[in-house]
Parts: structure tokens; C-alpha cells; sequence
């Protein structure tokens, strides 16, 4: 069993863990949520041995020590812990540092490569890999340890749905063989399965029980981040009205609880049609022996979801159209003029590839003094950027490597935002932020189309999304599938599977209740 006893853990003179405690038992998974900053991803390193309380204890199977040979740990960003080259050997590293002979190591390396699909790219580069396949290798090399519990700390960030789906497929593999799961997530659709939620709140863990008790409760709901969660409160109807929440999200069931108005637009307003249109014409790029992208042509305007399989192109059609890359063929317009980095902002997939300053002011501030403006107006451009992404002053003297996830993310995106550039890309912007985060950040993205800039939102996560974009681009190997108008998308599952991607769980809802004869 994992025992965190009266847990305090302090970064200088910030208390970031309070006299926290919490119990995982072997075949049992918890589920830990709670808003950005709230100490979730310092607990898990307290877990895994990364670092030691200040006060408290924690034990596993009651060893205070070698916690990293019992805990596998996968973090948020997998470049973290990949050391090697090749897929095959990084998956390999662990085993080998635990001496194991050579058939035994490469019994467990091909062990870990099927258990998450990814047998394919054993030979292939580490650093040639999209972000989505990098995370499901890291995911493997924890596996090839055979810990006897697992943290997985927003794992699924960079997952699209089938992946995710081999990584549940895998942890309920682990859990029949006894292996402990503890999964930091904002993902309501994650408490399925798992034995227990806990909640972390300023430090201390303010509420647990079961998934069902959650999902019951506005207050805990609130406490985890996902009161305003559309996911989580769609959740909460149905299990009011009789859903268990079972081992998997189903949508049959889930639409036998819910009603047409239950699963209905968020009621905002949807970005409007084009003002300033980018279009990208004949546009193809090769890197390596693997196309990329290629005869790719769109016109995009209003806000466009860009969606598609970890690996299909999605971050660098990103790229090319905010001008950091060039195609080798084609071209990239703005305005009628050539994209060139600059003129389109770029929020990177990770936050930690923009951030680069000695503190948070002068990330965000690093853009608009690049464009030669006064410190007056670059003061202004920075407070208001940061209050859009709720980034509080009292950060503003911080080391943004100093913040959580959650924070470093709406910190890359204010440096994004105060730049005011003529157009917008956004990879992967709301991965790691918690409910109200990404409620305000959506709320953002509809006014800077309102006001005439072209976005391009990239994302796995489709759902929260769809009643918020003009139209939707489909990506599958390097090409372009589909693009049709949000409604279309938004009660289409064939379009989804026409892509090798699973329909977001809001598109079978409409989708099953079309075909109850329910209008959604």
C-alpha cells in the first residue's frame, strides 16, 4: 500500500503541500483531481521519491526508501523522462539499470511496445515522434519496470481517444495482476473505473469518496475544478438519474439518462464566419523519410478545430501556419501576404518550449519588446494578457519553471496573447488546465475571433470545443479528410471514424439520439 501520513512539502517559502494524507492500496486505482496549483503533481513526486516531505512520511508496502523501484511514474511531459535515442532503447533503459539479463530485457521491451500499441515505431527516433506517440513510449518504459503501483500524471493530455483507450486497457490490465494506480487527471470521464476520487485544494486533500459520490456533489465537483465542466455536469444529470459509473463511458447508457436538452450547445454564441481568412494552398512538407503533410489546401477563418491520430500532421500544419516552418511546396497566406514567424502567434504544445525568462513578467512581456514598444505599453500588454489567463501578479517575479503545469500553460499563452499578432495558433492550449481555466480560456478564444483574427485551435480533446468553432479540419496521415462547418461535426460520428479517430462522447450522445428519434 502507498501511506502519505501528514505530508508537508515547501518550494522556498511557499507551503505547496499541507499536512496532506492518502492511502492507494495494490489493485486499487484513485483518482486525484483539483485546480491548477493546488499541489497534485509535487504529491506524486513525493510518491514516486522525486523528493522528500519536509514533514510526514510516505511509505510503500512500509519502505520508507527506494520509492522509485516501487512506484512507476509517467509524467505530463514525456520528454522528461525519455533518455534515449531509440524507441527500443529507451524502453530498455530501465530493465537494463536494474541488471537484468539480456532475453529478459528484451522479453519486457516487447512486452510494454504491444501493451501500448506502438510495436511499429521500435526502431524509430525518439525526437522524430509527435508528442502523442512520445508520451505512449514513455508509458512503456515505466511498464517494462513491472512497478508494483503506477502514477500517471496527466498521461492523457497528449492522447487522442484511441490511445487513451489502450492506456485504460492497459491500466485495468495492471490492476487485475494487484498493481496500485494513482491518476492525476482533470478528465471527468477518468473516474470511471476507479475505486476512489480524492480532491486536492490549496495543499490539503478536501474531499474523497467514491466516483458516484462525486458526481453527486456540486460542492466537490467545484473543489476539483469541474464545477463549470460541461463533461462533468452532463455526468452528474445522469448518474441523478440512475447511471452507474461503471468500468468505461458508455454512450447508450449514458444517452438512456439524458434528455435532448440536457446535451444541447453550450449557449454561447459561435465564432463568426471569416474577417481576416488565412488560406493555404497546395501546401506540402516532408521531414525525414516521413511525409508529414502533404497537398494540404484550406481556407480558414473564424475559429477551425484542427483534429486527428497522434502522428497525422496536426502540429506541424501548426507550425507552417503560424510561419515557423516553410513548406516545401506551396504556400501560406495571411492577408493576402506570406505568413512569416511573427505576424501569426504560435502557442507551442508544450509550454515549456516558449518559456525561457528569469521570471513570468518578462515571458509575457518578452513579445511586446521584441516589437519595440515602451515599457508603459508593454506593462500594459502584460497585465492585461495575464489578467485573461488568470495569471495573478503575485507570480509575476516567479520562475515560470517553477509553476505547475497548469500555470506554465496560461503563462506561454499571455506571452501568446500580449503580442497581439494578426492571427493565432493554438496547440494543444488546454491541455493541463482545469475546468475554470479552460472555461475562461474558450470565453477568450471567442473574442479574439469577434474582433477580426483567424484561430486555429489544435487538439485531442474535440468535445469542449465543438460548439465553440466555425468549422473543423479532419487530418489522417498527412492529408487532409475533411473540412465541414462545427454543426456537421457535432452529430457525425462517420466523420470521426472517416479519420481513424473515436467520436468525442457528445458527438454518439447527439448521434444516439438522432437515432432514438431525439432531436439533440
Amino acid at each position: 500500500m502507498i501511506e502519505v501520513s501528514d505530508a508537508c512539502f515547501s518550494y522556498g517559502e511557499e507551503d505547496v503541500l499541507d499536512h496532506v494524507s492518502l492511502r492507494v492500496g495494490a489493485g486499487e486505482r484513485v483518482v486525484l483531481l483539483g485546480p491548477n496549483g493546488s499541489g497534485k503533481s509535487t504529491l506524486v513526486r513525493l510518491i514516486n521519491g522525486s523528493v522528500a516531505p519536509s514533514e510526514g512520511s510516505v511509505l510503500v508496502d512500509g519502505c520508507p526508501e527506494g520509492l522509485s523501484h516501487l512506484v512507476g511514474y509517467v509524467r505530463q511531459d514525456p520528454r522528461n523522462q525519455i533518455v534515449s535515442s531509440l524507441v527500443s532503447d529507451e524502453v530498455a533503459f530501465g530493465p537494463r539499470n536494474l541488471g537484468l539479463p539480456r532475453e529478459e530485457v528484451l522479453r519486457r521491451v516487447d512486452e510494454a511496445l504491444e501493451a501500448c500499441g506502438i510495436c511499429e515505431l521500435r526502431s524509430r527516433a525518439t525526437t522524430e515522434l509527435s508528442g502523442g506517440q512520445q508520451q505512449l513510449v514513455a508509458i512503456a518504459g515505466v511498464l517494462a519496470m513491472r512497478p508494483r503501483y503506477l502514477v500517471l500524471d496527466e498521461v492523457g493530455t497528449h492522447l487522442d481517444a484511441a490511445a487513451r483507450r489502450r492506456v485504460s486497457d492497459v491500466v485495468e490490465r495492471l490492476l487485475a495482476r494487484g498493481v496500485g494506480v494513482l491518476e492525476v487527471t482533470h478528465d471527468p470521464l477518468a473516474l470511471f473505473g476507479a475505486a476512489r476520487a480524492a480532491v486536492l485544494a490549496a495543499g490539503r486533500v478536501a474531499w474523497q469518496g467514491t466516483p458516484r459520490e462525486l458526481f453527486l456533489s456540486d460542492e466537490a465537483l467545484a473543489l476539483a475544478g469541474l464545477g463549470e465542466d460541461f463533461s462533468a455536469r452532463l455526468l452528474g444529470v445522469a448518474v441523478r438519474r440512475g447511471l452507474s459509473v461503471g468500468s468505461r463511458p458508455d454512450s447508450r447508457a449514458l444517452a438512456s439518462h439524458l434528455r435532448p436538452g440536457d446535451v444541447c450547445s453550450s449557449g454561447q454564441p459561435r465564432a463568426k464566419a471569416l474577417f481576416r481568412p488565412y488560406l493555404t494552398s497546395r501546401m506540402v512538407f516532408a521531414r525525414g523519410s516521413h511525409f508529414s503533410l502533404r497537398d494540404v489546401s484550406l481556407d480558414l477563418g473564424g475559429v477551425t478545430l484542427v483534429l486527428g491520430l497522434s502522428g497525422s500532421g496536426k502540429t506541424t500544419l501548426a507550425r507552417l501556419l503560424a510561419g515557423v516552418l516553410e513548406p516545401d511546396a506551396g504556400e501560406v497566406l495571411l492577408d493576402g501576404r506570406p505568413v512569416r514567424a511573427g505576424r501569426a502567434g504560435l502557442s507551442f504544445q508544450r509550454p515549456g518550449d516558449q518559456l525561457f525568462c528569469d521570471t513570468v513578467f518578462d515571458d509575457i512581456a518578452y513579445g511586446p519588446r521584441a516589437r519595440g514598444l515602451s515599457e508603459r505599453r508593454v506593462d500594459m500588454a502584460v497585465r492585461a494578457a495575464a489578467h485573461d489567463l488568470d495569471v495573478g501578479e503575485r507570480l509575476f517575479d516567479r520562475s515560470p519553471f517553477d509553476l505547475s503545469g497548469g500555470q506554465m500553460r496560461r503563462v506561454a499563452l499571455a506571452g501568446v496573447i500580449a503580442c497581439e499578432p494578426g492571427a493565432y495558433v493554438f496547440d494543444e492550449p488546454t491541455a493541463g488546465l482545469d475546468g475554470p481555466s479552460r472555461a475562461e480560456f474558450r470565453h477568450l478564444i471567442r473574442r479574439l475571433a469577434a474582433g477580426g483574427s483567424p484561430v486555429v485551435v489544435v487538439t485531442h480533446d474535440a468535445g469542449e470545443w465543438l460548439d465553440e468553432v466555425t468549422s473543423v479540419v479532419l487530418l489522417r496521415d498527412g492529408a487532409v479528410v475533411q473540412q465541414v462547418e462545427a454543426s456537421v461535426a457535432g452529430s457525425s460520428p462517420e466523420l470521426f471514424w472517416a479519420a481513424g479517430l473515436e467520436a468525442p462522447p457528445i458527438v454518439s450522445l447527439r448521434s444516439e439520439l438522432r437515432a432514438r428519434g431525439e432531436d439533440a
